[in-house]
């Protein structure tokens, strides 16, 4: 008896408990056409119960049960409620063996960690870092009252800050600093006093380093946050003009703007963008502001000028009641535009690199090795150099010297 009737109940559960979640998401979703689609949903789940609890009433009436005994259909959050004894009454009129029951609690929770989409948390939160928590245990005292005593010294550090995406908060970043200056000291001492050991520095120099090294520490730590601006602020150029024209065809759907930057950040296309895209979500979904509030705090912080300046058109757009599609498709375009005649540009100036380098570091270094084989075969040196001397050295150590500042030269014109 309870094999038979196991099953449809068990359909039952996991319809009920999924009516439940879809109805919630609905009411927490704010596209009009994803909340029809979730309340459809709800319909068809219905439907499905509805249909099991006439097989469960036909299954109780092939066996030996009294035609009042009530069939019990309890919502996933309704059963959670209930007392232990009330819980077992339930699976017990149910004919629902423990476990069944275990088994599609199971397949429910990985059903949730599969789930995408509509299921998906449309904020992050901040999670601690364990190297930062390490060092507010032992600095943070002492980093806090070095901020409040000296707002003015810590001010640039903490817009550039702003401006980087760092898995610390500001007053964390500063106790790093801290505690890595503090322990540079014996560090520091014990590396130039094992090298000193080995290569025979002398202790005034082993003492000088050792008192550089707190010092560099701490201005490295307060320059590290400016340094990563430039990186991020062009890679988010060369993404933007690609994600405008994914925005511009999302606005052309009709869709909500916010829908823009929620497929934004599903997308695995813009991984520095998306970081500006999230705050926006965060913003909205977390913080609770408007659309153009949340785009206008992001706008303030970005270190791109070409993503602030999209982000102030789109506001004004917005507030206007303008045609956010129509803007969309003009800012893709031009930035498209932009985008090739930049590359253009550079491999234009890769061309004329190329050249430069077949002169200086092909032909001139082959012409310089002939003629000191030449010379070395007559006899005699230069500047008290032998002629054989010169050509190794400029083989082994000239040239790989050049040719690394070429590279590095090369790199830096491409950014």
């Amino acid at each position: 008896m309870p094999n038979e009737i196991t099953p449809i109940a068990k359909k039952i559960l996991e319809a009920v408990d999924r009516i439940s979640q879809q109805r919630e998401a609905a009411k927490r979703e704010r596209d009009p056409v994803k909340r029809d689609i979730l309340n459809e949903r709800v319909h068809i789940l219905e439907s499905i119960v509805e249909s099991k609890a006439k097989e469960l009433y036909a299954s109780m009436g092939k066996v030996d049960v009294k035609a009042n005994t009530p069939v019990k259909t309890v919502a996933s959050t309704k059963f959670r409620n209930l007392s232990p004894i009330e819980k077992k009454r339930v699976i017990k009129e149910l004919k629902i063996r423990p476990e069944d029951l275990e088994g599609f609690v199971k397949e429910l929770n990985d059903e949730k960690k599969k789930a995408t989409g509509l299921e998906k948390e449309d904020y992050n939160i901040y999670a601690p870092n364990r190297l930062g928590k390490f060092a507010n245990k032992y600095a943070k005292v002492r980093a806090d009252s070095l901020v409040e005593k000296n707002p003015k010294f810590f001010a640039p550090m903490f817009q550039a800050f702003e401006r980087v995406d760092m898995p610390f908060l500001s007053r964390s970043y500063v106790s790093l600093m801290i505690f890595f200056t503090a322990i540079s000291l014996p560090v520091g001492f014990v590396i130039f006093f094992l090298l000193n050991l080995s290569f025979q520095l002398g202790w005034p120099f082993v003492v000088a380093l050792t008192i550089l090294s707190p010092i560099l520490t701490f201005f490295a730590f307060y320059f590290y946050p400016a340094s990563l601006q430039g990186a991020r602020e062009r890679n988010i150029r060369n993404e933007l003009p690609f994600a405008m024209v994914h925005m511009s065809a999302v606005a052309g759907s009709g869709a909500h703007p916010i829908s823009i930057f929620e497929l934004l950040v599903d997308s695995t296309e813009y991984p520095e963008l998306k970081k500006e895209v999230r705050k926006v979500l965060n913003y909205v979904n977390l913080f609770g502001y408007n659309l153009t509030t949340a785009m206008n705090a992001v706008a303030r912080t970005t270190p791109s000028k070409e993503l602030k300046e999209l982000f102030n058109g789109m506001v004004s757009t917005i507030e206007t009641g303008g045609d956010l599609k129509a803007y969309l498709n003009e800012k893709s375009g031009e930035a498209l535009n932009s985008y090739r005649l930049d590359r253009k540009k550079k491999v234009e100036a890769l061309a004329t690199y190329s050249e430069i380098y077949t002169a200086i570091l092909i032909a001139a270094p082959l012409l310089m090795i002939i003629s000191l084989a030449v010379m070395s075969n007559v006899g005699g040196d230069l500047g008290g150099v032998g002629f054989s001397t010169l050509a190794y050295g400029g083989i082994g150590v000239v040239l790989p010297l050049l040719n690394i500042g070429y590279m590095l030269f090369v790199n830096a014109s491409q950014k």
